[in-house]
């Protein structure tokens, strides 16, 4: 069996899980991200609230775009790891 073609052949299909994963997941963590924001405990919306709260907003503004940029950033190591090879 050839050895390095496994590899490329397994590289490829973890590249693949990787970018329909990151497709599967984003619209939800999205959705989810929407609902905590409009919520009456946050309330995002709102400008007189405190420094903690625009904290907090702000770091779940940026999660649903680390995420899909780190699931696919993966799936491109993964994917163009082969052309390398």
């Amino acid at each position: 069996m050839n050895k390095r073609g496994t590899s490329i052949f397994f590289l490829l299909m973890m590249g693949i899980v990787f970018f329909v994963l990151g497709l599967a997941l984003t619209p939800a963590l999205t959705e989810v991200t929407r609902e905590s924001m409009s919520s009456s405990e946050l309330n995002c919306s709102n400008t007189s609230i405190s420094d903690q709260d625009k904290a907090v907003c702000s770091s779940i503004d940026i999660q649903p775009f680390l995420f899909m940029g780190t699931i696919f950033g993966l799936a491109g190591i993964l994917i163009g790891g082969i052309a390398l090879r």
